[in-house]
């Protein structure tokens, strides 16, 4: 093979013998790259990848070497061919190259070690698992066909994103999409009822009242941003089913299939009447103050948001609840203290493949079962985060069979309770 480099004048032609690579001359750069800090550090290509692996990496794009274009180009081909492994080696590859927040160390060993905890599993599986992974990304680098620039979309988010349904067959988007339908109990004749959290007269803006002559139906919701999500999604996963929402107070039983209930129960009087059935409640404060998340069952476990010395909100807790009523109607119930934590419920078991990782997960550890679930939703930069289950497993996962009482399948409470990760995070918790 036959590297031409020609300069811009016309006047030399010069050309560098370069052998031909190879699955292993690939996989050992990656070994090299994925060391230390990984990808987290970008400015790592430059240094541990040989100049026929940049080469290579870079082809269809003209970016001078060791520059900023050189390396931005070679790191989004490398992620867009992590994103093309299947799931359970993507994990193990974006752990190794430092990519998953919550495995984020210095060093490829902490990484490892940090996996295989959450896992319950030897480091030494997770090992062995990372290194098949890695040969599968070293022949789709070699052999695949890679996006030429950073600004395309990652293939597998925007097949979910704007496939036609009807096209998924036989396609790996079809398990991410069917997985959501079961899950939520979607087809595309299924009648859905949202009823979403209410704004207390007093605080409801004046054009919330039909009788106002801007009248805007929508303005005495209360987790506006909650609604919109699902109702995106659902169309999303079955486009003909029947979506209809509703405030509490306007809401009668329907006998729909599936009942979302958005808001937990100070502004939600729908989420109040399920409150006999479930192993927790929402600890009532005045308006302006949270409302923590009680849980008798664990010792009197209490769980809150977390805010800095500022008073910006850093994490809320995310309640997702799943009752299967007799009728045959399925009711999930999306809580939190504040607004972050219900939008956190929202997005935690819907968000395309994360959530469908995050449903697997659920599934495996309780099948059919009704369920609670508690995990973190942070607030980056305005951005809801929910972590995959996968990754990091969730704070509590209470199950129950028969309508018998819940009891904990999952008890992790102890991370939440004890992270003092943040400088200057502040917390709620009043359990002793």
């Amino acid at each position: 093979m036959l590297v031409v480099i020609a300069q811009t004048d016309g006047h030399m032609l010069d050309t560098v013998a370069s052998h031909s690579l190879s699955v292993d001359d690939v996989k050992d750069a990656l070994k090299r790259l994925r060391q230390g800090h990984g990808l987290a550090r970008p400015t790592a290509v430059l240094t541990t990848l040989p100049d026929a692996v940049r080469a290579h990496l870079a082809k269809g794009g003209t970016p001078d070497s060791g520059s900023a274009e050189e390396i931005t180009l070679i790191v989004a081909v490398i992620r867009r061919a992590i994103g093309g492994l299947v799931e359970d080696e993507r994990l193990y590859v974006e752990v190794d190259f430092n990519l998953v927040g919550e495995h984020q160390f210095p060093t490829l060993t902490e990484r490892q070690e940090s996996l295989a905890r959450v896992q319950k599993c030897a480091v030494k599986t997770v090992r062995r698992h990372a290194n098949r992974a890695l040969d599968t990304l070293a022949f789709l680098l070699l052999a695949g066909r890679q996006p030429s620039g950073p600004s395309q979309n990652r293939p597998s988010e925007a097949a979910w994103d704007s496939d036609d349904p009807g096209s998924r067959k036989g396609s790996r988007s079809a398990r991410w999409w069917d997985d959501l339908r079961s899950f939520w109990r979607l087809s595309d004749e299924s009648h859905v009822d949202i009823v979403c959290s209410e704004i207390p007269d007093n605080e409801v803006a004046e054009y919330a009242s039909p009788a106002d002559r801007n009248y805007l139906r929508y303005a005495k919701f209360a987790d506006l941003d909650s609604l919109i999500y699902l109702r995106t999604r659902f169309a999303q996963l079955a486009p003909t089913l029947t979506i209809r929402d509703f405030a509490p107070s306007e809401y009668y039983d329907t006998q729909a299939d599936v009942l979302v209930v958005v808001g937990g129960p100070p502004w939600n009087s729908k989420y109040r009447e399920f409150l006999p059935q479930l192993p927790f409640y929402f600890e009532p404060h005045p308006l302006g103050e949270d409302d923590p998340l009680v849980v008798p069952g664990l010792n009197g476990l209490v769980l809150g948001p977390r805010w800095t010395e500022r008073q910006e909100l850093l994490e809320d807790v995310a309640v997702f609840t799943r009752l299967t009523l007799a009728q045959g109607t399925t009711v999930f119930l999306l809580g939190g203290c504040l607004t972050l934590g219900v939008l956190g419920a929202a997005r935690c078991l819907l968000e395309a493949q994360r959530g469908a990782r995050s449903v697997r997960y659920v599934t495996e550890h309780i099948g059919d079962a009704d369920f609670v679930l508690v995990t973190e939703a942070r607030r980056v930069g305005g951005i809801t985060d929910v972590a995959d289950l996968t990754m990091v497993n969730p704070l509590l996962l209470l199950a129950r069979r028969n309508n018998d009482p819940f009891t904990a399948v999952i008890d992790n409470s102890a991370r939440y309770r004890n992270d003092r990760s943040q400088k200057g995070m502040l917390s709620v918790d009043h359990a002793s």
